[in-house]
């Protein structure tokens, strides 16, 4: 599939539709943009995750003390 689009003022352009459809893509997805080793442009769909979607997706590798790193980050230590 192939589809061309317009770049338009302050360089945006749309997604096409078949795109769209093809990747289920909605508004809560951004665009990565990348130039390979080849110098060829390439781009991924990445989807914004909600809070209630990263909970427990994520770990950390150490165990993490809340309230030292409320402390530090109230006092710019971070």
């Amino acid at each position: 599939m192939v589809s061309v689009t317009k770049i338009y003022d302050k360089f945006q352009t749309v997604i096409p539709l078949e795109i769209r459809n093809e990747f289920n893509l909605d508004k809560s997805y951004k665009v990565e943009w990348r130039i390979n080793d080849n110098g060829k442009v390439e781009l991924d769909f990445i989807k914004e995750l909600t809070l209630d979607e990263m909970i427990g997706k994520y770990s950390a590798e150490e165990k993490i003390d809340s309230v030292k790193l409320k402390h530090d980050f109230k006092n710019n230590n971070l």
